[in-house]
């Protein structure tokens, strides 16, 4: 009798937790709807930018113990080494420079959006930066990512009023509204979903760019994976729009991983490469890719224009862009990422490319 009594005593209790919820549920039920609309009508407001003070040390001379600018096929014209007090500030990856070379855009893998002025001297070499900002890369809801599985950013394309942002890990290429403060709006996805292609969690997607008109490819986007690679060890690229993705191949080579690629006006494709190792030590490689060669199924891979090493002022380099001078002349310039590191630099270094 007592276990009988105990059965229904657990059932009533059962049954007045369930009966419970279910009021509770009823009388905020008007609530949830009532919020739910809310939230769907707000505009999206963004977490705002924070100004930051960059701190910029001229770089005069790329070769170390040498008053030597040369780099392959590239000059080096002028650089930065650059700090700031802001925590959050460091960890840059991809680039892009625009308004003539004094505007200049990057990411970080965790989640930021930065940008500044560039200001320059008589002769169109980089002096310093002035004016940065740094906003989150938000939710649709304007809210941060707030770690790596959403947020990690690794290359960055820029195009009038429209920005995009490649990720890693949830491999991805979102579309942005550019506004005239250079912070941005909500994200859009800009292509079809990289899901069918198993691209690897942690060295996925790093290098994207879109196709200029000049090129075959126009409007479409190159995005690159850093290390998952194909069943033959080269590096996995796709070509991608808002229909379709289709796979091609970079050789890999001499152990360098992909980190950044951007565009030529002519619609050729440099690729910005680096390796780090106990054995090999510290390297970065830029390799020009003829806009023909890139095509579904394709195997490229193109020509060294630069390559450096140890003997070099070069740290963990992670983005690359080109802008033209008025004259025609075109600067190729890539950025390091310093992880956030003591030991490492966020470098800035600008070059000629020598027909």
């Amino acid at each position: 009798m007592q276990k009988r009594l105990r059965s229904l005593d657990l059932h009533l209790f059962a049954f007045l937790q369930w009966f419970e919820r279910l009021t509770l549920i009823s009388a905020i039920k008007p609530l949830l709807a009532a919020t739910a609309s809310l939230l769907f009508v707000l505009p999206f407001v963004s977490a705002g930018a924070e100004p930051i003070k960059l701190k910029s040390y001229p770089i005069e001379y790329f070769n170390i113990g040498s008053s030597d600018q040369s780099a392959g096929k590239l000059t080096f014209l002028s650089g930065l080494e650059i700090e700031s007090d802001n925590e959050n500030f460091g960890g840059l990856s991809g680039l892009r420079i625009t308004d003539g070379g004094t505007r200049f855009y990057s990411v970080s893998d965790q989640g930021h959006w930065v940008t500044g002025e560039i200001l320059r001297d008589e002769k169109n070499n980089i002096t310093k930066l002035t004016r940065g900002d740094l906003s989150c890369l938000c939710r649709a809801n304007g809210q941060p990512y707030g770690g790596k599985h959403w947020g990690d950013a690794e290359g960055v394309e820029v195009k009038g009023d429209k920005a995009f942002v490649v990720f890693e890990r949830l491999n991805r290429i979102n579309h942005y509204d550019l506004k005239s403060d250079h912070l941005l709006g909500p994200p859009a996805q800009a292509t079809t979903s990289f899901k069918p292609f198993n691209i690897h969690y942690s060295k996925g997607l790093e290098a994207m760019a879109q196709a200029p008109s000049s090129s075959p490819l126009a409007g479409k986007f190159i995005a690159i994976a850093e290390e998952s690679l194909d069943a033959k060890s080269n590096n996995r690229g796709f070509i991608a729009d808002e229909k379709t993705i289709e796979e091609f191949s970079v050789k890999r080579t001499d152990d360098y991983s992909i980190t950044d690629a951007t565009f030529l006006s002519n619609g050729d494709l440099l690729i910005l490469e680096r390796r780090f190792g106990l054995s090999i030590g510290i390297g970065t490689r830029i390799r020009l890719i003829d806009r023909n060669d890139i095509k579904p199924g394709a195997l490229i891979k193109g020509k060294t224009i630069m390559e450096a090493g140890l003997t070099s002022r070069i740290d963990n380099m992670e983005g690359i862009t080109t802008w033209q001078t008025a004259t025609g002349e075109t600067r190729i310039v890539i950025l390091s990422d310093d992880n956030y590191s003591r030991l490492q630099r966020t470098l800035l270094l600008e070059f000629r490319l020598n027909d």
